[in-house]
């Protein structure tokens, strides 16, 4: 029996693989990014790993969001910072 395909994405900041499931989409609207946690949203998507703060960052974010990235860096930090500070590490 064949194993069940696991689609894959790739993070735009640090060009890691990962399921797509792992991942964190963002869609570019008319109105700017914006945080898509359904992955059914319109628009041109790209996918962060939510849980690398450094992914987050404005200078990686550039490649997809463009002018934006400044606005979209300070989104994820606000919404994931805090999940991210409460992580154990190991």
């Amino acid at each position: 029996m064949k194993p069940k395909h696991v689609p894959e994405r790739m993070c735009v900041a640090c060009r890691r693989r990962r399921p797509k499931r792992e991942l964190l989409r963002i869609v570019l609207t008319s109105e700017g990014p914006v945080i898509d946690p359904t992955g059914k949203k319109p628009g041109r998507g790209a996918y962060v790993c939510p849980d690398e703060a450094e992914c987050w960052a404005e200078k990686k974010l550039r490649r997809f969001a463009g002018a934006k990235a400044a606005t979209l860096s300070q989104a994820l930090f606000t919404l994931l910072g805090p999940a991210v500070s409460e992580k154990p590490s190991s």
